[in-house]
């Protein structure tokens, strides 16, 4: 008798992305509710899968929740990487940092809102290579600063660089789509480079 393709969890018909759709899910609810609150079945659940299935991808919650760690940090130094190739004037650089954060921050706006409110509930041997994989993100922005406004150290420019990126990402991460794409990108880009030229 011929399976049906329809119901059958038989493999050759589970879908090839059947990980990607479960990380997917993951940060969706993640972001909805909060990490502690989304079980592995809630998970499975939203892939119509059972819950113990979820665990042939991976081995618990916390690693679907690294998982999307990981990708945020792979999405942020794209974003870097993109800017770096389009100038190296300091002051043209940092515009380009902030503009391709803000486009990554509204393209992947769950994703980039579970990175700054979940990742806290990483061990802490999992947090930390995380951490310090982020702070090389951020530390980039905070070399271009220093170069445009030499006469800040880099603690100063640290903790300016540190409320530009919490800026973008409160405002793009919450976009309840009264303004348009174009506007609220324009919008949020020129509050982020307000917010570096703060003097101290």
């Amino acid at each position: 008798m011929t399976a049906n393709p329809l119901t059958s969890e038989g493999p050759t018909t589970r879908p090839s992305n059947r990980r990607a759709l479960i990380l997917d899910a993951a940060i969706g609810l993640f972001r909805e509710g909060g990490y502690p609150a989304t079980s592995v079945d809630d998970i499975g659940k939203a892939v119509d899968v059972s819950g113990p299935a979820i665990y042939r991808h991976f081995s618990s919650k916390e690693e679907i929740l690294l998982e999307a760690i990981r990708l945020a940090a792979d999405e942020v130094h794209a974003a870097n990487g993109e800017a770096r190739n389009s100038t190296a004037d300091p002051r043209t650089l940092l515009a380009a940092y902030i503009r391709a954060y803000v486009a990554c921050a509204l393209d992947r706006s769950a994703l980039i809102a579970v990175w700054t409110t979940e990742a806290r509930h990483l061990s802490s041997e999992r947090r930390s290579p995380m951490t310090r994989r982020l702070r090389s993100w951020s530390n980039e922005w905070v070399e271009a600063l220093t170069a445009t406004r030499p006469e800040l150290s880099t603690e100063q420019a640290r903790v300016l660089v540190g409320g530009a990126i919490g800026l973008i990402t409160s405002l793009a991460t919450n976009d309840d789509g009264s303004l348009g794409r174009a506007q609220l990108s324009g919008m949020i880009t020129a509050m982020a480079l307000a917010t570096l030229d703060t003097p101290f």
